[in-house]
């Protein structure tokens, strides 16, 4: 008779930029590049492929740089694209492209408006600190489709650092396992 539950953790997916990444969030599987991403501006990440069977959840953990510290009260928001397709233009919602690009919405609308079309995984509250200070939150997600890709909106009153070393969004795969 089974009498707990064990998480086990699987290897992480990781948007992070090609070039300028340092690592610290996992190994990079997928393009993303946050560098110098202004202040009311979003930016979405390539379309990923999280398997078949996938898990039931993951732990979401986004790391970003300021190069100015962020404004009192401001935020970052992660946001989920999901798609039905595994082709990167193809069944995206809200405007996205499945590419590693600026996200500026559909054409008939605007950007808040198109954010409401995505799935908002969680916010990340900023701290007044500047570059080589770290902002991270980690948050729980269940994707709802097999594709997708992330979208990240700064509204932190500042551009992020001008590199994209530090900074990442990684899913670390969660299965419960029944013991």
């Amino acid at each position: 008779m089974a009498n707990k539950v064990q998480i086990n953790e699987g290897t992480p997916v990781v948007w992070a930029d090609t070039t300028d990444y340092g690592g610290d969030g996992g190994a990079r599987t997928h393009q993303l590049s946050l560098a110098a991403l202004a202040d009311g501006a979003a930016r979405q990440g390539a379309k990923a492929d999280l398997g078949n069977p996938r898990p039931n959840k993951y732990a979401v953990t986004m790391r970003l740089e300021y190069d100015v510290a962020p404004a009192d009260n401001t935020a970052a928001y992660l946001y989920w694209a999901p798609s039905l397709s595994g082709t990167a233009a193809t069944a995206n919602p809200a405007g996205t492209t499945g590419s590693d690009a600026a996200y500026t919405g559909t054409a008939g609308s605007t950007l808040a408006e198109s954010l409401q079309q995505l799935i908002i995984i969680g916010v990340l509250p900023l701290t007044n600190d500047a570059d080589t200070i770290i902002q991270q939150k980690t948050f729980w997600f269940a994707p709802p489709t097999r594709y997708g890709m992330p979208v990240v909106y700064n509204a932190g009153g500042q551009a992020l650092e001008g590199d994209d070393v530090e900074m990442s969004i990684t899913f670390t795969p969660e299965d419960d396992e029944v013991q």
